[in-house]
């Protein structure tokens, strides 16, 4: 058991905060799954520390040998210190520390994206870049007011996909989604609104190029521009929202299968429609 040095200690904690991760270009990720998924992408992973029980046991050798193959360190140590330089309650203890590559940027007139605009809860953006993982789009725009992607709750909830789905930067003057139609680049622009249209009556929807815009947890995603469509999930009657992870993921499945939004067929013709980014808490 070779331990974690004072100054590796030092480092996981100043890496807690968005501030640090921005000053050392470093960002930790948490749990056996995530750390696997990083050491299987293409992002640059420093070292691995593992508890000694785990690191015994056939889980941590498959990390130990995926470290191995990278050229990651791996460090050994008692299981309470690498869970203390965890953010999680009760976790599995691994921990790696990864440099994550800058915010890319494409021009988004070709393909299927997610724009994060002010959505600001770690476990919300995680699970939005979970299933734009799991639905195979081209990225995710981290708009204005997100959440640091890095952030080691949004790393652990996206279950690695932060490795593997390219994280862009808004066009300029769409960092907040809300003018993202201004731009010449960014075509077919749906945003997720509670009171928006049900996808299955939205024509751009059965696009096959689309950027769909999901908001704030209390407001919503900010209001379009221009021929930007309002589209929903279609409820039943008396429901008027869903989670923002909830509403990007069923929306993210549908406009990918090019359903284009086919409700359920007991739903009233006049029930609302539902189901944009707003938090239903």
């Amino acid at each position: 058991m070779n331990g974690i040095s004072k100054s590796k200690l030092r480092l996981a904690r100043r890496l807690r905060s968005r501030r640090g991760r921005e000053r050392e270009g470093l960002a930790l990720a948490e749990g056996p799954r995530v750390v696997m998924e990083a050491l299987r992408s293409s992002v640059e992973v420093r070292w691995v520390a593992c508890g000694e029980e785990l690191a015994a046991g056939p889980l941590g050798r498959a990390i130990a040998e995926a470290a191995r193959r990278r050229g990651g360190q791996l460090l050994v140590a008692d299981g309470a210190d690498v869970r203390d330089l965890c953010s999680t309650e009760s976790p599995l203890p691994v921990l790696a520390c990864v440099r994550p590559p800058p915010l890319g940027t494409r021009p988004l007139a070709s393909g299927r994206y997610l724009m994060a605009a002010g959505v600001q809860i770690p476990g919300n953006l995680g699970t939005l870049i979970r299933s734009a993982w799991g639905f195979g789009l081209d990225g995710v725009v981290v708009g204005k007011g997100t959440v640091d992607p890095w952030n080691a709750k949004v790393v652990r909830a996206s279950a690695g996909g932060v490795f593997h789905v390219p994280l862009i930067a808004p066009p300029r003057g769409a960092e907040d989604g809300a003018s993202a139609t201004a731009h010449p680049e960014a075509l077919n622009v749906l945003h997720a609104d509670p009171a928006g249209a049900p996808l299955d009556r939205v024509d751009a929807a059965r696009s096959r190029n689309w950027v769909l815009v999901v908001g704030n947890e209390a407001g919503g995603a900010p209001p379009p521009v221009g021929s930007a469509a309002s589209v929903s999930v279609p409820l039943a009657r008396g429901v008027d929202s869903l989670n923002v992870a909830v509403a990007g993921s069923i929306l993210m499945y549908l406009l990918t299968r090019g359903e284009g939004g086919g409700g359920r067929a007991d739903i009233a013709p006049d029930a609302p429609g539902g189901g944009g980014s707003r938090d239903a808490g």
